[in-house]
């Protein structure tokens, strides 16, 4: 029995296969509210009437709106300077408590 299952999703009016593992519900949920926030998107740009725009157009702007929003949320979550100050703090109690 195979363990993947192939939905079909909609972006900009066309349909894309996409394959997740049978059963898993919540990719699935997340794949199609995807898809769904990716035509809201799509559907925003076209509101705004720019002229001479297709598809390709608005589906690029898109992707680059939430490629910026990614990389925003990455910075946010980076904890690495944090950790690198804890270690330092920890450092230097350890050399306190064996001074002591």
């Amino acid at each position: 029995m195979d363990d993947k299952l192939i939905i079909h999703i909609n972006i900009a009016e066309r349909a894309y296969p996409i394959s997740i593992k049978r059963g898993d519900s919540k990719r699935e949920e997340l794949v199609r509210k995807a898809s769904q926030s990716i035509n809201d998107s799509i559907m925003a740009y076209k509101k705004q009437g720019f002229k001479n725009k297709d598809d390709q157009d608005y589906l690029a702007m898109t992707v680059m709106t939430f490629v910026v929003k990614m990389m925003e949320n990455e910075e946010k979550e980076d904890v690495a300077p944090i950790i690198n100050e804890i270690k330092k703090l920890n450092f230097s109690l350890e050399e306190a408590i064996t001074k002591e």
